[in-house]
């Protein structure tokens, strides 16, 4: 019998509040346009395990050979790469922003479709790019108001579920 049975019940709880706060917080505006940025939670896990990892690279670097700690390094680079977007709309469109690539746009008489998917996920598909808005981005609901109101999506759908009638 495993001793750690609880890790799984606890991984769930924390992402479910990182989530959670997502949906209760509100997106601030800056003139007119809506900023949804992560939620505190998220950055404050994020900053916590790139520093943790740092910290533990530092102290392990001199005692080993120095291609020993590179998984350990590629996986801080990997941490701020997966930093949390921020996804802006004004009366244009909306476009979101990572701190390492340049931003994507879609004006809304560009939006094709939107779907949700896992965890609170918002797709939005335009005609040259898509913009995901995760689960722990904030004011899922302004979010959904906005997209219905400004873009010709009225809907947003649940992806159909692959059912192999095709195979027959």
């Amino acid at each position: 019998m495993a001793y750690d049975w609880w890790l799984t019940p606890v991984l769930y709880s924390g992402i479910s509040v990182i989530v959670l706060e997502g949906r209760l917080s509100h997106a601030p505006t800056s003139g007119k346009k809506l900023i949804y940025r992560g939620s505190v939670s998220m950055k404050l896990l994020y900053s916590g395990v790139s520093v943790a990892n740092t910290v533990l690279l530092c102290q392990k670097w001199a005692e080993s050979e120095w291609w020993a700690d590179l998984g350990l390094a590629g996986f801080v680079v990997c941490i701020l790469f997966g930093w949390p977007k921020t996804i802006v709309t004004d009366q244009h469109g909306m476009e979101c922003h990572w701190w390492w690539r340049k931003k994507v746009s879609i004006p809304w008489k560009e939006v094709e479709y939107a779907e949700t998917g896992s965890m609170g996920a918002i797709e939005v598909a335009g005609t040259h790019a898509r913009i995901t808005f995760e689960g722990y981005n904030a004011d899922r609901d302004r979010f959904c108001k906005e997209l219905r109101t400004r873009s010709a999506v009225r809907k947003i759908v649940v992806p159909a579920k692959f059912t192999g009638l095709h195979l027959h």
